[in-house]
């Protein structure tokens, strides 16, 4: 029923403080949660893909259910609509976009010289800045794709980047710096953490380098993406524009591939593994790693799912 998806959406992001345009609801309304609980575990976790996906709603149903069955549950404050007693939280969205007004000129700034750098397929701005959740104290979440063949390699070169720069996060060392906390080996599947939070993350991607392997890994996890959001939209593969590699990026790749390169590949590999820290929310695997070991997903997946 469509009243009470309406109400689960903007209670899943009433719950991080997040109120939403009507573009931004018809976008990540959530799918039916009786039919959502059947598909997954009790993390949250998908277990069953293969079902029939719901029908997209479009926006003209949407404002008629808002107007009608859903004038006491939900207010409109500003254009944002938000769960009834909860107009604070669209101050606070609005409050975020001047924290983050800064981080944005050093993401054009500096993000630009990761297409120089050998082996980088892709990077998407990630986290609380592409969700419009950023703070005070935030940092700049990136996803990084690289080539499937030098994860380890173009890791190491990202993080000198940014170390050379001073503007690497680590220690306490977090304010509007760049946090490189994803890798992924070309636009793959994702297998771990497939649930409602980074199914909404993922879809928040900003493409900011090579933007079309950002939306090729979206294309990639569109079935399970769409269990959660199906009015998600993702780019047309034909409409997509492909990037040519800067004559930099080429030539340094040169020098680095072959068994040089497969060597070196294998040390930095070497060298950094055991240096990992296995714990929930740290994901070490042959195509992909990733660090969100602070993360509060769990909680409020239980949260909105089952309590």
């Amino acid at each position: 029923m469509l009243k009470e998806r309406i109400l689960s959406t903007l209670r899943f992001f009433d719950f991080q403080d997040y109120p939403l345009t009507l573009l931004e609801l018809q976008r990540f309304l959530v799918t039916d949660l009786e039919v959502l609980k059947k598909l997954i575990d009790m993390q949250g976790e998908i277990i069953i893909s293969n079902f029939k996906k719901e029908q997209e709603i479009t926006i003209d149903k949407i404002l008629e259910c808002l107007d009608s069955e859903l004038q006491n549950f939900v207010e409109n404050t500003l254009g944002f609509y938000h769960l009834a007693g909860r107009k604070p939280i669209v101050q606070s969205r609005l409050q975020n976009y001047f924290f983050g007004i800064k981080r944005e000129k050093l993401i054009k700034k500096y993000i630009g010289g990761l297409k120089y750098i050998p082996f980088v397929r892709g990077a998407a701005l990630a986290g609380s800045q592409a969700m419009g959740q950023e703070k005070e104290a935030s940092d700049i979440d990136l996803l990084i794709i690289t080539d499937p063949k030098y994860m380890w390699l173009a890791r190491t070169l990202v993080t000198a980047y940014f170390q050379i720069l001073g503007k690497r996060r680590h220690g306490r060392k977090i304010q509007n710096r760049f946090c490189l906390n994803h890798y992924l080996a070309g636009p793959k599947l994702v297998l771990s953490l497939r649930n409602l939070y980074t199914a909404s993350e993922y879809l928040k991607l900003r493409p900011l380098v090579y933007t079309s392997c950002v939306s090729d890994f979206q294309s990639q996890n569109a079935k399970w993406l769409k269990i959660f959001f199906p009015n998600a939209v993702i780019a047309d593969k034909s409409a997509r524009h492909t990037h040519a590699q800067p004559d930099v990026q080429r030539f340094f790749e040169k020098i680095l591939s072959g068994s040089f390169g497969r060597w070196l590949e294998k040390l930095l590999k070497n060298w950094q593994l055991p240096k990992i820290r296995r714990e929930k929310f740290i994901v070490v695997e042959e195509d992909e790693l990733s660090f969100h070991p602070e993360s509060k997903q769990q909680e409020l997946l239980q949260k909105f799912l089952f309590e």
